[in-house]
């Protein structure tokens, strides 16, 4: 099925959803009713602590605002946000969930963190049941990062982010070609634009070591030409024959001059910036980026802003990661059932709704959303240009990392090699790729995957 089938499918089958939610009334938001809240107060006083970062993202800072607002005005329940830096909110999260006496009774987590703080979540089936929720009204890749390799629900996907093509509709148009639907595609693209003698990098792409960046491209190449990290028993396969020609290709882009040579250090934003600032064609990454461009400074940027779903390999997949932030409530909260009143609140339909809607304030405005009814929803997609719905189709196909508790171990080695086979021209990849796959087959083996 190709990608505008698709997308026209999800769009027939779940815009019914979203219908109802167009029709809440500001009388019905601050209703405890509307979110199945007890609107007799039992926890009046209460006052949560909810554990994350980065508290200038629009997409927190606008449920903030909104739940000091409403939420506490309906429960008298009052939440504190934190505001850790990126870089040490992993670490200040690992402390806290293991700590019995933590005074945090909510927290937001990574995919690829959860599986080392999954015994200490309060399990949400029960909650997602209860309250009413359409566990199906979120994509696959995010059921299963909030899941594990379990049926557990240990949080709420909350943030996500499906890869998306960035890219120039009036570069590529200058030299004839559609946007890629391929990662071959792109070389191609790249050869146009070389041979214009366009000023123009073809691509920016980011190759740096820096908290696995650099693999999120990678693992599509990889899932795209039909291979993958692991096989069923936990082996290592990403340095077999179809995992070679994944970051052959992969690394191609800069080899062959179509991603600048600086990109060998980039991390996403920096190649974003690229983008941004006019001197790059093409960027793929997360879709909250995608307002950088439209409201790029550059007038030939912002006019010429569009979006396609990341490519997929050429006569295989097109599959990508869909990357997720979880919100889940700790076990040891003293103030557990206060917290699910929260939860209902936080991740109700109605609310995301009204957060990507809501163009009040610079500051607030965002187009990350989650729930496909949301990402479906007309009036949500009429204010984006469209971008949501490309979302859907993206999230069609995307995929989750390996859910293991070694993954975070085992992600440096395989960053480490990318990066290697980027910055040095003359590295073997197959070599490369044979010796990271002993070294996480040792991580594997010390773990006791390969006992009995």
């Amino acid at each position: 099925m190709n990608l505008l089938r698709k997308l026209i499918l999800l769009l027939t089958l779940i815009v019914f959803l979203a219908l109802p939610l167009a029709a809440v009334t500001a009388q019905d938001i601050m209703d405890p009713a509307t979110f199945g809240l007890d609107a007799s107060k039992p926890y009046d006083g209460t006052e949560l602590k909810f554990l994350i970062c980065c508290s200038t993202a629009p997409q927190f800072a606008s449920a903030a605002v909104k739940g000091a607002d409403e939420f506490t005005a309906m429960t008298g329940i009052s939440v504190s946000w934190g505001d850790l830096p990126f870089g040490s909110f992993q670490e200040q999260l690992y402390l806290e969930a293991t700590n019995p006496n933590t005074e945090f009774d909510i927290v937001a987590f990574v995919d690829a963190w959860g599986t080392n703080i999954y015994d200490f979540l309060h399990p949400l089936n029960d909650f997602v049941a209860e309250a009413g929720f359409d566990w199906d009204d979120y994509s696959p890749a995010y059921q299963g990062a909030a899941t594990g390799l379990s049926d557990t629900i240990y949080g709420m996907p909350f943030r996500g982010h499906p890869l998306l093509l960035h890219y120039r509709a009036d570069v590529l148009d200058a030299v004839g070609m559609d946007p890629p639907a391929t990662w071959q595609d792109i070389s191609a693209i790249g050869e146009a634009i070389a041979a214009a003698g366009m000023d123009i990098a073809p691509i920016a792409m980011y190759y740096g070591l820096n908290v696995d960046q650099n693999l999120f491209n990678w693992f599509a190449q990889l899932w795209g030409a039909g291979t993958d990290i692991f096989d069923e028993n936990w082996e290592p396969i990403f340095n077999n024959e179809a995992g070679v020609a994944a970051t052959e290709q992969y690394i191609s882009y800069v080899r062959d001059g179509y991603s600048p040579e600086a990109s060998v250090a980039w991390n996403e934003q920096e190649a974003n910036q690229e983008l941004v600032q006019g001197r790059a064609a093409m960027f793929i990454g997360w879709w909250w980026m995608a307002s950088r461009m439209t409201n790029s400074e550059i007038p030939e940027v912002a006019d010429n802003a569009s979006f396609a779903p990341a490519p997929g390999w050429e006569g295989g997949e097109t599959t990508s990661y869909g990357y997720l932030w979880a919100v889940g409530i700790l076990d040891q909260s003293d103030d557990r059932d206060a917290a699910l009143e929260y939860l209902k609140w936080l991740t109700h339909p109605i609310t995301e709704r009204r957060i990507v809607l809501d163009a009040s304030d610079p500051a607030l405005d965002t187009n990350v959303a989650v729930r496909l009814s949301v990402l479906a929803d007309p009036e949500v997609n009429e204010v984006h240009n469209g971008l949501q719905g490309v979302a859907s189709a993206v999230l069609a196909d995307a995929r989750t990392i390996p859910l293991i508790p070694e993954y975070t171990e085992i992600v440096p080695f395989l960053a480490e090699a990318i990066n290697e086979i980027a910055t040095d021209p003359g590295a073997d990849i197959q070599a490369v790729l044979d010796r990271t796959a002993e070294d996480v087959r040792f991580v594997m083996d010390a773990a006791g995957y390969y006992d009995g």
